[in-house]
């Protein structure tokens, strides 16, 4: 048997990284460097996987592009969705009910009016599960309203729906006229 001196092991061990980095790289064909090292390319027919546990930042400064143009969305926005849902009249004692596909925070409702209310200014209560959203109501002003006004809330509790739960919109309906009210609420996953 043909004894190996400790440098002689070390070379051999080298040599066999390099071969099974070459054979590793010779098999990922579809992925490499481009002149000047500044960008890694997936050729095609390649992908790019990230391992359970991975992840790509993207810093400060750095984009991110589909086929060349830049999602110009934070990542926060990318995590929110919207829902929508009607009232048939805001001045009739009334709810109107949505259903919310994916969990998430309630961040912010918006309402619009297609008329002007009249005597007295209109109140919408969310609510969860029978839980009124905090900070959530919006109150449709009487004075000088006319279709198209936007009124807005912003929850700050009581706002956590499930996915497949209900959110509800109660309105008290003290104003007058038949005014349809278009509801708008942005979730947060």
């Amino acid at each position: 048997m043909r004894k190996w001196k400790r440098g002689a092991l070390a070379t051999a061990a080298s040599l066999i990284a390099v071969l099974i980095a070459g054979a590793v790289i010779a098999q990922n064909v579809n992925v490499y460097t481009e002149q000047g090292g500044d960008r890694m390319v997936v050729g095609s027919g390649g992908s790019l996987d990230v391992a359970s546990g991975g992840e790509i930042d993207i810093e400060s400064g750095g984009s991110l592009k589909i086929a060349g143009t830049a999602i110009s969305s934070t990542a926060a926005e990318l995590n929110e969705y919207s829902l929508s849902v009607e009232l048939d009249t805001l001045c009739t004692a009334s709810s109107a009910w949505v259903v919310a596909p994916h969990a998430g925070d309630v961040v912010k409702i918006y309402t619009v009016i297609d008329g002007a209310i009249a005597t007295s200014d209109a109140v919408i209560t969310p609510q969860i599960g029978g839980t009124n959203i905090t900070n959530g109501a919006i109150t449709v002003a009487n004075a000088s309203s006319a279709a198209g006004d936007v009124d807005s809330s912003t929850p700050t509790a009581a706002n956590t729906v499930t996915a497949g739960q209900a959110i509800e919109f109660e309105t008290d309906g003290a104003c007058v006229n038949a005014i349809k009210t278009e509801i708008s609420v942005l979730i947060s996953r």
